[in-house]
């Protein structure tokens, strides 16, 4: 009998031991446990060294075992002390993650409705109190129902230290990702739970839920305010209910206006589902009694953005239609939308926006308020269409501090960085650069009275128009042509001095468009509403150019102030150029030939002398994608422009026409001003009426400052 051939036998180099016998009986059930454990075993410590693994990856052992300051925000106060709200830490590479970078006022577990914590505890983790961070007993039966077996420890590291990472927040999906992941949330959650204890795990966990359908908002104090209008200590057993409900799929609570009313009544069903779901639990778990089950299950909410009506009532209330409540509003804090820009200058400062406990802006809550109500569309001009962005600054003219920054697309406002226009726009000024150029002229021999002819004119073999389209046909005094914003005068006034106007603009932080040959004198160079607020700041600042800010003080957990460099205020101009161009401007206001008579003071604040002086100029490209306006006052300076940021479409007609910019710097006249005029050097004299050098006098700007 011939054996068959065993290929295995013949290709083992190894022979088998003497001390193990081949078993007759391979699977038995001692053998079977023996290789389950093993499994389990080898289960188990892959799943540590890929958690340690995904750990080291991403740096989330010491943020993790820095929670508390990762998730603790910054308070924020205005130059008076009112609270504006506060700022989360956000890392800038994370460009893609929503959740670390959004509003979250932190309160105490003490500041929180016990109802609202025991709903959170049982419907998410109701062993939280006796696992160390990861509940094993729940994994099998959620590998084996499919539901999530996350504890709340590790979802508020998924939701901090490892948010734009692996699958989470970060556009990637596959089964990898989730493994390590969940790995990295296994190995880290014990580590948390030592490290600071569950009351105060819970704490941090409540004050960073993810509620990004409510306003991209966090936090329980964020939920309750915005969803009922209640702190969130005064939440209600049915109102908790409700708001733990939502967790799995927050964007359910969002709704529009244009909803189909099927499509909004079923989606509130489906959250009223979940509202009951969590109340059965906590009955399921003895944590209520059924008359209190039945109280909370029969309350007809009415969350803030939605309009519900319901049919019945006790245990056979129902939903009978609901739709978006019209008169909702929800204005974010100031913070919110300025939380970028502080975090950019506290890290420039070289401080950690972790270890930061407070900030002092130099902003204004009152005139924030106000900036923002016009730039989203409330002001003189009423609302913005669609595609209009508009982005407006205000500084102070001593020291450069920002009182008030605002941005809006289509009268929404804006907190991203990239759309945060006020700040970070870089658009064609167009005649904002006359005063630049004419103060620089004024500091080589010309006068507001030195006269041009408004005839046509010509650069680099370009015909130059005016805005009106004709010529006056006579000599006209730089007051005049700036009043009326000639452009044939400036670049009369600029092609012997247009070496010295880029050298200006590029000390003020204004950017060269290399594409446009056309004169710098016509506004070419590109600048940010904020970078032209502080350029025109610098006529009633003694020439003096001051950098804008926002950061006035900050402290560190402790209380202690933290030091905040600051580059200071820098000569541009000789203080009688400034005072010159300065009047100058209030001349393109309160002269016969003002483009901007609108701006002028009320006749009674005339009458009586306490009209503040007030300086304007306004720009509009020739494609008039681009509309601008700047002012400036004897204590304040703003800039304003709205267009279009990608310079494909024209403003509308009616924002052009109707000055839409410059009727935003009206504000500026109901500012409180302590400083309510300018003295006029001794080497200005009034000819006219106008404020020009006296008789031998010449006047010489320094070199401009560097740069930006």
């Amino acid at each position: 009998m011939v054996r068959p051939l065993n290929p295995w036998k013949r290709a083992n180099p190894w022979p088998r031991t003497p001390f193990v016998r081949a078993s007759r009986h391979p699977w038995t059930l001692r053998r079977s446990l023996r290789a389950g454990l093993a499994g389990v075993g080898a289960l188990t410590l892959g799943t540590l060294l890929l958690g340690v693994a995904g750990a080291s990856v991403t740096g989330a052992f010491g943020r993790a075992w820095n929670l508390h300051a990762e998730l603790q925000p910054i308070e924020v106060q205005d130059r008076r002390g009112e609270a504006l709200g506060v700022i989360d830490h956000c890392r800038a590479s994370q460009g893609v993650n929503a959740v670390p970078c959004r509003e979250s006022l932190r309160v105490p577990l003490t500041g929180v409705s016990q109802a609202f914590l025991l709903a959170y505890v049982v419907k998410e983790d109701v062993r939280f109190f006796s696992h160390p961070g990861v509940d094993l007993g729940r994994l099998p039966r959620a590998a084996l129902s499919g539901a999530g077996g996350s504890t709340i420890t590790m979802q508020l590291l998924k939701n901090s230290v490892l948010a734009g990472h692996f699958d989470y927040d970060t556009g990637r999906r596959s089964v990898g990702l989730v493994l390590a992941r969940k790995a990295t949330e296994f190995v880290l959650a014990p580590l948390v739970t030592l490290r600071y204890g569950r009351r105060e795990v819970l704490a941090m966990s409540v004050n960073s839920l993810p509620w990004l359908g409510i306003g991209q908002r966090k936090g329980i104090y964020d939920a309750a305010r915005s969803v009922f209008g209640v702190d969130p200590a005064d939440l209600t057993l049915a109102q908790s209910a409700f708001l733990v409900g939502l967790l799995p799929a927050p964007g359910h609570y969002l709704v529009l206006a244009d909803t189909a009313p099927e499509e909004a009544t079923a989606r509130f069903r489906w959250m009223r589902t979940q509202q009951l779901l969590t109340l059965r639990l906590l009955r399921a778990h003895r944590l209520i009694d059924g008359n209190t089950y039945l109280q909370a299950a029969s309350e007809p909410l009415q969350p803030r953005l939605w309009r519900v009506e319901y049919a019945g009532g006790g245990p056979d209330l129902r939903v009978v239609a609901a739709t978006r409540n019209p008169d909702y509003t929800n204005e974010p804090e100031p913070a919110w939308a300025l939380q970028e820009l502080v975090r950019r200058e506290v890290r420039a400062a070289g401080l950690d926006p972790r270890w930061v406990g407070r900030v002092v802006l130099s902003l204004d809550a009152g005139t924030q308020s106000a900036l923002v109500r016009r730039v989203t569309g409330n002001g003189a001009t009423g609302p913005r269409a669609p595609g209009v962005a508009e982005g407006a600054a205000i500084v102070d003219v001593r020291g450069g501090g920002i009182l008030a920054l605002a941005s809006s697309t289509g009268g929404d406002q804006s907190s991203q960085s990239g759309k945060q226009w006020a700040a970070t726009a870089r658009r064609p000024v167009a005649s904002t650069v006359k005063p630049l150029l004419y103060a620089a002229a004024f500091g080589q021999g010309l006068t507001q009275l030195s006269t041009f002819p408004d005839v046509p004119t010509r650069y680099g073999g370009q015909a130059i128009r005016n805005n009106s389209g004709t010529f006056l046909g006579r000599a006209v005094t730089v007051r005049e042509a700036n009043a009326r914003s000639l452009n044939t005068v400036a670049v009369r006034v600029g092609a012997e001095r247009e070496e010295a106007l880029r050298r200006v603009l590029r000390s003020v932080g204004y950017e060269e468009d290399p594409a446009n040959r056309s004169s710098p004198a016509l506004g070419t160079y590109r600048a940010s509403p904020l970078s032209v607020a502080a350029a025109y700041a610098s006529f009633a600042n003694g020439g003096k150019l001051c950098r804008p800010h926002l950061l006035a003080e900050a402290y560190d957990r402790s209380g202690r102030p933290l030091p905040l460099p600051r580059s200071g205020c820098q000569a541009l101009w000789n203080a009688a150029s400034a005072f010159e161009t300065f009047d100058m401007l209030t001349e393109a206001v309160n002269g016969s030939a003002s483009h901007v008579r609108f701006l002028r003071a009320p006749l009674t604040q005339r009458l009586l002398g306490t009209a503040v002086p007030l300086g304007a100029k306004s720009g509009t490209t020739d494609d008039v994608r681009d509309t601008w306006c700047a002012g400036v006052t004897p204590q304040y300076a703003m800039g304003v422009w709205i267009g279009d940021p990608n310079g494909v479409q024209s403003v509308p007609t009616n924002l052009y026409r109707e000055q839409a910019a410059c009727r935003e710097i009206g504000l500026l006249r109901d500012l409180p001003h302590t400083l309510r005029s300018l003295e006029m050097p001794p080497e200005l004299t009034r000819v006219g009426g106008a404020a020009v050098p006296g008789s031998g006098v010449k006047l010489q700007n320094p070199d401009p400052p560097t740069s930006p």
